[in-house]
């Protein structure tokens, strides 16, 4: 009996964070230099497709729900690409631009569906703007169901702290993908999602699930957090929440073509469906079936609503 399909048209998410520009330079093959064994790529195609936070909001426009993405740019061609490469139906850019700072930009050069090498263009985004910053978050809460925070540790959400005591003062959903090694600025957030690397930087290292387990329910406390969503690549997702058992998602898949952005399709699928009015174990669930789809593809990619529904009712 086929399952009733899932339907983000009525999910409102705010997202706010780090915003990069993802480049993607594609090579059939490399040769080198006799002389030095120096490697000559011939870039056969380039791809660039929205990064960090922008990815977040990408992928909850290509499910079908509706969010508008704040952040900061650089008052560069980088900027001015990113914002067009946003220009999607369901996405409402709210960006500032400062002329000081560089667009963030990652260039991944591939050759025969290997990543070769990555060059980073990133210096942290620092501007006297982050009061015009807060102002919009302000202005945007009332209208959205639930905030993501986005945090690769570039400077945009400097002021963390204030966004979530905010929100939390409007009762509206916190979920934070966090980065850095001070998880403390995250307290009092609904759910957190490191991934188990992310996690480990901050419990200790775990050698036995029984650790995972002790160290997220430890974790969860010390944080004064709703719920802790670590993702463990291969390993599926294990759900930590407030007087409950810890929830294991086995991964769904055990091929991994490259797990770039799948953090993002995690949060905005758990975003677009708390959204709705679905528990978060059956978000979760939902999320840890999109994750399955995105580490297929190569690079930042998204899912589309058919492939989210079609990989669903095959469960």
């Amino acid at each position: 009996m086929k399952k009733n399909n899932i339907n983000f048209k009525n999910s409102f998410v705010l997202v706010v964070g780090d915003l990069i520009l993802d480049c993607y330079w594609y090579s059939k093959n490399y040769s080198k230099l006799s002389e030095k064994s120096t490697p000559i790529i011939k870039i056969n195609k380039v791809k660039k497709q929205p990064g960090g936070a922008a990815n977040v909001a990408k992928n909850i426009a290509e499910i079908g729900g509706n969010a508008k993405i704040i952040g900061v740019v650089g008052l560069d061609n980088e900027g001015v690409t990113l914002k067009k490469i946003l220009n999607h139906i369901r996405i409402y850019c709210d960006l500032i631009f400062i002329k000081k700072n560089k667009t963030i930009t990652k260039i991944r050069i591939f050759s025969e569906d290997k990543q070769f090498i990555r060059v980073d263009f990133q210096e942290k985004y620092i501007d006297k703007k982050i009061d015009l910053l807060y102002k919009k978050i302000i202005h945007s809460l009332s209208y959205f169901k639930i905030l993501v925070l986005s945090d690769y540790a570039k400077g945009t959400l400097v002021h963390i702290k204030k966004i979530i005591h905010l929100a939390k003062k409007m009762s509206i959903p916190i979920l934070i993908d966090p980065k850095g090694m001070d998880f403390t600025k995250y307290s009092g957030a609904t759910l957190l999602t490191p991934n188990l690397s992310e996690f480990e930087k901050i419990v200790g290292k775990c050698y036995k699930e029984k650790e995972i387990l002790q160290k997220g329910i430890k974790l969860l406390s010390k944080l004064n957090l709703s719920a802790l969503l670590v993702t463990r690549s291969n390993n599926g997702m294990t759900l930590f929440q407030y007087k409950k058992k810890p929830i294991h998602f086995p991964a769904i898949s055990k091929i991994a073509r490259d797990v770039t952005g799948a953090g993002d399709t995690v949060i905005a699928i758990i975003a677009a469906s708390l959204s709705i009015g679905h528990s978060l174990e059956e978000s979760c669930f939902q999320a840890n079936v999109g994750a399955s789809i995105v580490v297929k593809k190569i690079g930042t990619e998204t899912l589309t609503i058919d492939e989210l529904n079609s990989a669903l009712n095959f469960q």
